[in-house]
C-alpha cells in the first residue's frame, strides 16, 4: 500500500513539476543540463596554466604569458565551464535573473573539480558586492556558490571576512586597465575577522574570470591581512 501510495506521489509529482534544463528549459530524466546542452557547454580540462588556468591548446607544464609577466596574487584559479555566447545565458540567468534554484547545480559542477582543494583548504569567502548593489539585485551570487561548496567540503563558510567598501562601475564591457583602475581599493577585510585568516589557506569564490583583476585584487587583500594561501574558484572563465 505504502508502495503504491509513493508510487502515485512520484507520478503526480513528475507531471506537475517536472526536472527541467537548468539552461533552456527542456524536460529532462535528472537534474542537471539537456544532452544538447550539454554538448554545447565548453567544459574546461588540461591542458592549462598551473595558476589562471588559461587552456592550452598543447599539452605543456607551464604558465601563461601573463602569468609569467606577472604573477597574480593568487595561487591557482579553477573554473567549471568557458564563458561564452552559450554559456552566458546560463550565468546571466543565475546571476541577474533570480534563478538561485540552479546554483545547487552550479555548486556540484564545481565541486567536482575542485573537491580535494577545498577539502584540504580551510575557510571559504565569496567575493562581497557593494551594498546598493546587493539592494538591487537582493542577492550575491557569489555568497550562495560558496556556502554550498563549504558544506560540500566541509569547511567553514565565513561570508563577512572580506568587504566591498567601495561602489564601483560595472566591470563588464571594461578594457583590462580600465578593470584594474575600477576595482584598485575597494575590496578591505573586516578587521573583527582578520584573525581567521593568518597562514591559512582560503578558498575565494567568484561567479566568471575575465582578465582576474577583481580576484587578484581580492587575494592582494587577503594576503596582506595574513593569508597564507588563495585559491579561486569561478563557476566560468573567458579564454583570453
Amino acid at each position: 500500500m505504502l508502495n503504491a501510495l509513493s508510487y502515485f506521489v512520484s507520478k503526480f509529482r513528475d507531471i506537475c513539476f517536472p526536472i527541467t534544463c537548468c539552461n533552456c528549459g527542456k524536460i529532462v530524466d535528472s537534474e542537471g543540463l539537456c544532452l544538447d546542452c550539454w554538448k554545447k557547454i565548453k567544459w574546461l580540462s588540461d591542458p592549462k596554466c598551473k595558476i589562471c588556468g588559461t587552456p592550452f591548446e598543447i599539452d605543456i607544464n607551464a604558465l601563461c604569458p601573463m602569468c609569467i609577466k606577472k604573477k597574480p596574487y593568487f595561487d591557482k584559479a579553477i573554473s567549471t565551464f568557458e564563458y561564452d555566447d552559450f554559456s552566458k545565458s546560463l550565468v546571466l540567468k543565475f546571476k541577474h535573473g533570480d534563478a538561485t534554484y540552479i546554483c545547487q547545480q552550479l555548486a556540484v559542477w564545481l565541486y567536482r573539480v575542485s573537491g580535494e582543494v577545498i577539502k584540504n583548504s580551510d575557510i571559504i569567502i565569496p567575493v562581497p558586492i557593494h551594498f546598493f548593489k546587493r539592494l538591487k539585485r537582493k542577492y550575491n551570487q557569489s555568497e550562495l556558490l560558496a556556502q554550498r561548496l563549504g558544506k560540500f567540503g566541509g569547511i567553514p563558510y565565513e561570508p563577512r571576512v572580506l568587504r566591498k567598501k567601495k561602489h564601483t562601475q560595472q566591470q563588464e564591457g571594461l578594457s583590462r586597465n580600465a578593470r584594474l583602475k575600477n576595482i584598485n581599493g575597494s575590496f578591505d577585510v573586516a578587521p573583527k575577522y582578520a584573525h581567521l585568516l593568518h597562514g591559512k589557506t582560503i578558498i575565494l569564490v567568484d561567479d566568471v574570470l575575465t582578465t582576474g583583476a577583481t580576484a587578484n585584487e581580492c587575494s592582494k587583500i587577503l594576503k596582506r591581512a595574513g593569508a597564507g594561501k588563495v585559491v579561486v574558484l569561478t563557476m566560468a572563465r573567458v579564454s583570453l
